[in-house]
């Protein structure tokens, strides 16, 4: 396109200026023509005008006597007319009574003349009929006019020579071919330089072997290909130390957000995610509605007292602020820093689990050591009754060998439980990753465990796409939901409702919420639930059979891939449950 517009432009100013050469020289040599033919009807007219005076023919009369003239010159094409000032016809070469003709004073070659050197002029004689080239000029007391027929001889005398015009036709064309090749050959160097740009712009890969022409153009073109590359190996550095940092902030164990300076989540990891909602009143919350919490008010306000402000990028330090939030028995540090693009972090930690896990490495031992006791002491005690007492009722002897049956079973599961959180805390070497459907586990889970569901009148509500699937362990993942179901079953009594949803997906997570109406948990206990053996009540965890490790096998089995869960009352009643999972293991 811009090879077909540079010819373009160039053409039209070359036709241009050729057409203005041409009609220049065409009316040049038509002038220079017409002024030769005027000189010869000059010489005739000079001719006449010396005879007249010669033979004073003026004073005299006796017009007539130009006829000797007339058959000298031997012109037979030519007319000689000699007009009073009063333009009464004294003499006609053509007509012997001249007296006889109508008066030549409007003629306009006599008009010319009157004001002029002389006149000329192209028309059909009144007299004759015939077209004639007319040239009249004034002496002193007439005017002698000359005129010769406008026949095809004077038409081509007139006209300007063709040889000009095929000459020029030839130029023309010829620079034509030349305006081709010289917009050709600029317009290919536009053209690769266009399809440069254009790659560039889409990103697409680009020839190492581009060549541009020895031009100012083509030094010009190779300086921006250097300059692409050389930010284009800038962007790939960059794009390497950002993804370095995003993969960073997604293993962080701290949670963190990046805002634009409207508000909106630019990057957020799941722990950040995680917190918030535990801090929050309000459930299920994402990213950008962190501003809407309470808790989070300070924040909120040194944000946008500082987006308000024109010169951040005159500061020399990073606006920032950092304050405490405690809530449901839980501590958490939140850090706000401003960039100077206005863009600005928020960091959400909980600092209490440092505490907790120093109680919980202190405790597992002893708890550990205390519930395998408890079966143990039992099967002892039902055994040596049987053992010891020979004379024993069948049917006593038969209910302790069913309780220590019981006691045996609890024990395996106990042994089962503690040996699943240890398999999970050595590592993903222990376990097997594959695809897995999260509604497929949901449903199986509820049918399994239906006819305890339906015992505890509990109705569910699943609220899952089935295109809802991660990478990872099946047996861990079933685990998260069945504990989850078995919890509710155990303790939040009848005639509840359980709901669970995904609430929110990125790149990398999905964010569930698992919520039950039943009684809740107190809370001064809902800080502890995930530790080992920690029982909110102590004779009824045991009467129901529990070993003290679901929600801790919860935890780990969301820690192994790579999520994070907490826990909180909803203000409807109920316990709810909010945890993450990675799509695919890093």
């Amino acid at each position: 396109m811009y090879k077909k517009k540079l010819f373009f432009y160039f053409f039209l100013v070359f036709a241009v200026f050729t057409f203005a050469i041409t009609v220049l020289q065409h009316n040049r040599e038509k002038n220079f023509k017409t002024e030769q033919l005027n000189s010869d009807l000059d010489i005739y007219n000079d001719l006449t005008a010396n005879f007249i005076s010669v033979n004073n023919l003026h004073e005299r009369g006796g017009y007539r006597l130009l006829d000797s003239l007339y058959r000298t010159i031997g012109r037979p094409t030519l007319r000689i007319t000699v007009v009073d000032p009063y333009g009464e016809v004294l003499y006609e070469s053509d007509m012997a009574r001249a007296y006889e003709l109508e008066n030549h004073l409007e003629r306009p070659e006599i008009q010319n003349a009157i004001y002029g050197e002389y006149g000329t002029d192209i028309r059909i004689s009144a007299t004759t009929g015939t077209p004639y080239y007319y040239y009249a000029k004034r002496y002193n007391d007439y005017f002698v006019r000359t005129a010769l027929d406008y026949d095809a001889d004077i038409i081509t005398f007139l006209r300007a020579e063709r040889v000009f015009f095929i000459i020029i036709i030839i130029l023309f064309f010829l620079m034509t071919l030349l305006l081709v090749y010289i917009s050709g050959k600029f317009g290919k160097t536009v053209s690769r330089l266009k399809d440069f740009a254009l790659k560039a712009a889409r990103d697409e890969k680009i020839d190492p072997g581009i060549n541009f022409p020895e031009s100012e153009l083509g030094v010009i073109s190779r300086q921006i290909v250097s300059i692409y590359n050389d930010l284009q190996q800038t962007r790939d550095a960059i794009n390497t130390e950002k993804n370095k940092l995003i993969r960073h902030l997604y293993i962080s164990r701290e949670g963190i957000a990046i805002f634009s300076p409207e508000k909106t989540n630019i990057l957020s990891n799941s722990l950040f995610i995680q917190n918030i909602n535990f801090i929050s009143d309000q459930p299920a919350l994402n990213p950008e509605q962190v501003f809407a919490i309470e808790e989070f008010h300070e924040a909120t306000a040194f944000i946008e007292k500082n987006l308000e402000k024109d010169d951040m990028l005159l500061q020399t330090g990073l606006p920032a602020k950092s304050f405490s939030i405690n809530k449901r028995g839980k501590y958490f540090s939140v850090q706000v820093i401003i960039f100077p693009d206005k863009t600005f972090e928020i960091s959400v930690n909980d600092i209490t689990s440092r505490e907790q896990e120093k109680n919980i490495k202190q405790q597992l031992t002893s708890n550990i050591a205390h519930e395998l006791r408890t079966p143990v002491s039992s099967i002892t005690g039902y055994l040596e009754t049987i053992n010891n007492v020979k004379d024993l009722d069948e049917n006593k002897r038969a209910y302790f060998i069913e309780k220590a049956y019981r006691q045996a079973v609890r024990l395996s599961e106990l042994i089962s439980d503690i040996s699943v959180l240890n398999r999970i805390e050595e590592g993903a070497i222990t376990f097997d990753n594959e695809n897995i459907g999260i509604k497929e586990i949901v449903r199986e889970v509820t049918d399994n465990l239906e006819a305890k569901i339906k015992q505890k009148n509990i109705t569910t509500n699943i609220k899952l796409d089935d295109n809802i699937s991660l990478k990872g362990n099946y047996s861990l993942i079933y685990s998260i939901f069945q504990n989850l179901f078995e919890n509710t079953i155990i303790h939040a009594g009848e005639d509840v409702a359980v709901s669970v949803t995904c609430y929110f997906e990125d790149e990398n997570y999905y964010y569930f919420s698992y919520y039950d109406t039943g009684i809740g948990i107190p809370e001064k206990h809902i800080g502890r639930i995930f530790e080992r053996f920690y029982r909110v009540d102590q004779g009824r965890m045991r009467k129901s059979g529990g070993t003290g490790l679901g929600l801790a096998i919860i935890k780990n089995a969301v820690l192994f891939h790579q999520g994070d869960i907490s826990v909180k009352n909803r203000e409807e009643g109920g316990v709810e449950f909010f945890f993450s999972l990675r799509k695919k293991p890093l």
